[in-house]
C-alpha cells in the first residue's frame, strides 16, 4: 500500500472513530437531559397535581352540567334506529370513552365541531390533553360519516374497535346505521367487529352476485348460498336473488355446493 493510500485510510478511520466517540457522547448527553428533565417535571407535577386535578375535575363537571347553549336545549346525541340526525344550529350532548362531556353541533359543510366559543366556559377553562384528544376524535368520526360517503376517512384514522365504541356511545349498533347532516345522508354496514362497509359497497357486491352464473363455477341449483344469515338458492339459469338492503359482505357469506 502507498503511503499516500495508507494515510487516507488512517485519516478515514479516525475519522470514523470521533464521529462514533462524538455520537456516543450526545446519545450520553441526551439521556441524562432526558432523566433530569423527568424528574424535574416529576417534581412539578407532585407540587400542582393535587390543585390542578380538582381544577380539571371541576371543568369536566361544568362541561356535563350545560343543558342550554344560547338559550338552545341541549340534547342528547342518540340515534333512532340506528339513524343519527345532526340538524344545523343544534346543540348535542355525548359522552366520550374517557367519560368527559363533548358538546357538538354542525356547521353548513357537515363538519360537527365543540363549539368552545359559545359555551361561556371562561378563558382560564382547560381540560387534560387526554379529553382534548377524546373529543377530537368524535368531531373527526361524525364530521368523517357525514362528509365521506366512503368511509375511507373513518377507517383510515380509526381502529375497527375505536369506531364501535364511538358510534355505540351514540346508540349505533353493528348492521345498517345512517348518518344524516346538512341534508345529506350517508349510510353503512357495521360487523359485529366495527368494521364498516359503504352502502355502495355493499350494492356493488350484491349485483355481483345477482348477475354472475354460478353454473359455470360448480354450483347446481342444490347449492346454498347463505347470505347475512338467509338460504339462498339459484335460479334455472344458475343466477342468485338476493333483495336489495341486504348485507352482501363477504364476512356474512357462507358458499356451499
Amino acid at each position: 500500500m502507498r503511503l499516500g493510500n495508507y494515510m487516507y485510510s488512517l485519516l478515514n478511520a479516525n475519522m470514523d472513530l470521533n464521529y462514533k466517540r462524538q455520537s456516543l457522547i450526545q446519545s450520553s448527553v441526551k439521556a441524562i437531559n432526558k432523566n433530569l428533565n423527568k424528574r424535574l417535571s416529576t417534581n412539578i407535577i407532585n407540587d400542582i397535581s393535587f390543585d390542578s386535578g380538582k381544577q380539571l375535575i371541576a371543568n369536566s363537571q361544568l362541561l356535563a352540567s350545560i343543558t342550554k347553549v344560547k338559550e338552545q336545549d341541549v340534547k342528547p346525541l342518540i340515534a333512532d334506529n340506528n339513524v343519527l340526525d345532526f340538524v344545523e344550529g343544534d346543540y348535542y350532548k355525548v359522552q366520550t370513552g374517557s367519560g368527559i362531556t363533548a358538546i357538538l353541533t354542525s356547521g353548513v359543510d357537515g363538519t360537527v365541531y365543540m363549539p368552545y366559543d359559545k359555551l361561556n366556559l371562561g378563558e382560564d377553562f382547560s381540560l387534560a390533553p387526554s379529553d382534548y384528544r377524546e373529543i377530537g376524535k368524535v368531531e373527526k368520526l361524525f364530521t368523517y360519516l357525514s362528509t365521506d360517503k366512503t368511509g375511507y376517512c373513518a377507517y383510515s384514522n380509526y381502529s375497527k374497535t375505536e369506531i364501535k365504541q364511538m358510534l355505540g356511545n351514540v346508540g349505533i349498533k353493528p348492521g345498517w346505521f345512517e348518518i344524516k347532516n346538512d341534508g345529506k345522508s350517508n349510510k353503512f354496514y357495521m360487523l359485529d367487529n366495527g368494521i364498516i362497509y359503504p352502502e355502495y359497497q355493499v350494492e356493488d357486491q350484491r349485483g355481483g352476485f345477482n348477475q354472475r352464473n354460478w353454473f359455470k363455477d360448480g354450483y347446481t341449483e342444490n347449492s346454498s348460498f347463505i347470505v347475512d344469515g338467509k338460504e339462498y338458492k339459484l335460479d334455472e339459469n344458475g343466477h342468485l336473488n338476493i333483495p336489495e338492503g341486504t348485507a352482501c359482505v363477504m364476512e356474512n357469506i357462507k358458499m356451499i355446493k
